[in-house]
């Protein structure tokens, strides 16, 4: 069996527009691990000038499922089935990361956990925590008529 290369994990993230508009650059550290980072920006923010939790919450779903696409076969592609994210701290610093980790892969269903960091003035702070079952599916392509 197959497994991803670090080119083709880029690849896949790279065709999430998501990802381009928040301007998110993704590192994978080794199989299993993900880290996906962005800047601040006035876009991202909400009412307060905090990073918007759905900004959060998207960094966290997407930092497990590439951590999990990592051990995946070559053909196959994530897709969240459920996704739980608990906010610790308010999200003010400059850079937004979040560090995803597989818990448990399965064939088909991985369970991985996401925790998102800010930092400000050098500082770094926890500011959420998720856990996130990723589905392993086939290619859109390849189940289309």
């Amino acid at each position: 069996m197959k497994r991803k290369t670090a080119e083709d994990i880029i690849n896949s993230f790279n065709n999430q527009k998501f990802m381009k508009f928040l301007n998110a650059e993704v590192s994978i550290k080794e199989p299993g691990k993900c880290q996906i980072s962005i800047q601040q920006g006035e876009n991202l923010t909400q009412q307060h000038g905090l990073f918007h939790g759905g900004v959060i919450s998207t960094l966290a779903d997407n930092s497990a499922a590439f951590a999990a696409t990592s051990l995946m076969e070559k053909n196959r592609e994530p897709l969240t089935i459920e996704c739980k994210v608990n906010f610790i701290d308010i999200a003010d610093g400059e850079t937004l990361w979040a560090e995803g980790e597989v818990l448990s892969a399965g064939k088909r269903i991985f369970h991985a956990e996401s925790k998102v960091y800010t930092s400000v003035a050098g500082a770094v702070k926890l500011c959420a925590v998720a856990l996130v079952t990723i589905k392993s599916t086939l290619r859109v392509e390849e189940i289309s008529p």
